[in-house]
């Protein structure tokens, strides 16, 4: 494990919240800035040309280690990449410490960089339960900066998040009481809005699998609650491989940018994987909805050649969730016919059917009733 420089050491001290108590012309002594730390310090070199320099930043990496509850190498990768939030997975295979299965491997690290890239998207704007197959570039390119390795223990896959990612962030407008508007950015970096997330997202998931699992709600539950889209769910239930071995998840978040907590760690289980991979073929591919009548404007239009039946966009509210969402409906030549008036002359119609959902889009089927509405309503 190499050393970081001493200029490395000093700046991440300060940014993690040490201060320097003491030095004289050899050493100086730092001790955590905050009242409730441990009665910790820790000696660094003046210089880096004295003979003992690396054994002085090794003990001193145990010191940090020990008081962030994090391993020397996470530390080392936060140092050296400029903040950094640390992720481990420790995998159960019946194995030698140190081995596992390379299938069990295999499934773990793709599962494991389709979460970052699947939180990135979430954690960059994107809202849907089911991501579209086009990644946005800034969740790959995220992924892309992650530095992976592994620990000893039953077989321990870590990763080291970025805080920074280099994209400009958007900035907010906020007006504080008796003072001028104020132009600031958002308070966390991406890279820790995607930790954020994915910490959110498996906890969260494995909160209410429990909750499937003991019979107190219903799989739909995952899209009624939102907790996690269908690639997350995908790749919390693929982390223990094909057989769904138990796997542990430690979060661990950097100190430097003014975060101090303990690391979350839990279990998820065999039961809860398989139920996690339901839920997200059930986000997929959600049973139909009967029932459910659609409100809105016809926005798109298609058929083939000549008269006959067509299909149309509605974009508009159902009844079923109250949300504003393009439908796709199939219609008879006569109610084509009323849909192409309705869009040539702005008003609204309404139709009523199985609501099927495909993926991100959503499907009107078996038609009940089409109508249009009048425009007295209208604005």
């Amino acid at each position: 494990m190499s050393a970081p420089g001493l200029e490395e050491m000093t700046r991440y001290l300060r940014s993690a919240g040490w201060t320097l108590a003491d030095e004289d012309q050899r050493t100086t002594l730092w001790r955590p800035r905050s009242p409730d730390a441990d009665d910790l310090q820790l000696v660094l070199p003046v210089r880096e040309n004295v003979v003992d320099f690396s054994d002085r930043i090794q003990e001193a990496l145990k010191v940090l280690a020990y008081s962030e509850r994090r391993l020397p190498r996470e530390v080392i990768d936060d140092i050296v990449i400029g903040g950094a939030d640390s992720i481990a997975v420790r995998l159960t295979p019946d194995l030698p410490p140190g081995e596992a299965p390379l299938e069990l491997a295999f499934a773990a690290i793709n599962a494991l960089r389709a979460l970052v890239v699947a939180s990135a998207s979430a954690a960059a704007g994107a809202s849907a339960l089911v991501l579209p197959n086009r990644r946005s570039q800034r969740a790959e390119t995220f992924a892309a900066k992650a530095r992976f390795s592994t620990q000893p223990g039953s077989f321990v896959l870590c990763l080291s998040l970025p805080l920074e990612d280099g994209y400009p962030e958007p900035q907010t407008r906020c007006e504080l009481a008796g003072q001028e508007e104020l132009t600031l950015a958002l308070r966390d970096p991406f890279g820790r809005r995607v930790s954020q997330r994915m910490l959110s997202a498996a906890r969260q998931a494995q909160h209410l699998a429990s909750k499937v699992s003991e019979g107190s709600e219903q799989i739909a539950a995952f899209a009624e609650r939102p907790v996690a889209n269908a690639t997350e769910l995908a790749a919390l239930s693929a982390l223990g491989g094909p057989e769904h071995d138990s796997y542990q998840v430690r979060f661990v978040l950097s100190p430097r940018s003014g975060t101090t907590r303990a690391p979350d760690l839990f279990r998820i289980t065999p039961g809860q994987q398989r139920i996690l991979k339901e839920a997200s073929e059930y986000l997929r591919t959600r049973q139909p909805r009967t029932g459910v009548t659609v409100t809105g404007h016809v926005i798109r239009l298609a058929r083939d050649n000549g008269p006959g039946p067509g299909e149309v966009v509605i974009h508009g509210v159902d009844d079923d969730t109250g949300i504003a969402r393009r439908v796709r409906v199939e219609l008879i030549r006569e109610d084509y016919t009323r849909a192409l008036r309705a869009h040539d002359q702005g008003l609204r119609v309404t139709a009523t059917g199985d609501l099927d959902i495909r993926g991100n889009r959503r499907y009107l089927r078996h038609l009940t009733s089409f109508s249009v509405l009048s425009g007295i309503d209208e604005d």
